[in-house]
């Protein structure tokens, strides 16, 4: 049997071009590959630094309470190890997109998301529309996004969509933020991926009802309402402005280019003064102190007349309203 020779002979110009084309494509995957291998590593000791504090702070706020001395310490070097991670992955997504499964594969791939959400709004909302994108490509656990959807949504003080996001009781104990159209909570989590919601509130010892059409079966006290929106008679004497102005900012934050906000917890007593302050997000630097300060000697209109605990954000650096 005589055999076809089906080889074709290409002119030398073409093959030469060929052959250019074979070892361009050969020498981009390699870069790609060593590109993606510092990616790689760069995502890994970020995700190493998302937790170099915050999970000895966990442990001592269990131990001597949240918003105790222990908690505060290892909470504000962790706060300022979040403001140089998140220059980092804001880098990465300008210079690559979303750094999901394809680029730093599985188990990094969430990384870049829990950074963000342990920043400010500002940071959580400006990468909430990147987060759908990765999640609708495969790239981002899709069931990660009702933390960030429910965390932009309560910052703002609207309910919360998927019941994520609870309160911590000072002295033990957590509250649910409300839920929009509660009673259909269920078939959204579900969607998302999620337990039911009386599943994920009994880990933390909630006995929960899913509500029905005939009304909310759980008490009252189940829920947390925000004090600026129970009691919008307590305001600060002279406007948030007033408080504001009276913040410097420290040389210490300043030098290391520190910058968001300080969070205080703190009580308003019936004649409008404040005690028991806290800081339930601090930056560290020097702001921390400052924003205790300066709360320490706010006043308040107190209309209400009954004593209430109330959180306030301080911004460093302020710039005041032109």
């Amino acid at each position: 049997m005589a055999f076809i020779n089906l080889a074709i002979n290409y002119p030398k110009h073409f093959m030469k071009t060929f052959n250019a084309l074979i070892i361009l494509i050969l020498s981009t995957s390699t870069l790609f590959a060593q590109t993606n291998k510092k990616l790689v590593a760069e995502i890994a000791a970020i995700g190493k630094a998302d937790q170099q504090y915050r999970v000895a702070a966990i442990a001592a706020a269990k131990k001597y309470g949240s918003g105790s001395k222990q908690d505060n310490e290892l909470m504000n070097r962790q706060a300022a190890i979040d403001k140089t991670n998140l220059g980092k992955v804001e880098q990465i997504i300008a210079n690559y997109g979303y750094p999901g499964k394809t680029l730093v594969g599985k188990e990094l791939s969430n990384v870049a998301f829990m950074v963000i959400q342990h920043n400010d709004l500002e940071s959580q909302e400006k990468y909430l529309t990147t987060f759908m994108q990765a999640a609708d490509k495969g790239e981002l656990d899709a069931s990660l996004l009702p933390l960030m959807i429910d965390r932009v949504r309560t910052a703002k003080g609207k309910p919360q969509v998927y019941g994520t996001q609870l309160h911590e009781i000072k002295g033990g104990g957590v509250q649910i933020y409300p839920i929009e159209d509660e009673a259909f909570v269920n078939e959204r989590r579900k969607k998302a991926g999620l337990p039911p919601l009386q599943d994920y509130l009994n880990k933390w010892g909630i006995k929960y009802i899913l509500p029905g059409s005939v009304g909310n079966p759980n008490p009252k006290s189940l829920y947390y309402v925000r004090v600026e929106q129970a009691l919008p008679a307590i305001e600060p004497v002279g406007g948030e402005d007033a408080i504001y102005s009276k913040l410097a900012y420290p040389e210490q934050a300043k030098s290391n280019n520190i910058t968001g906000f300080v969070t205080v917890e703190l009580t308003v007593t019936s004649s409008g003064d404040t005690k028991n302050l806290s800081v339930a997000k601090g930056l560290g630097y020097g702001c921390d102190e400052e924003a205790l300060r300066v709360m320490k000697e706010a006043k308040f209109n107190n209309k209400a007349g009954e004593e209430a605990e109330i959180r306030m954000k301080l911004p460093f650096p302020y710039k005041t309203k032109k």
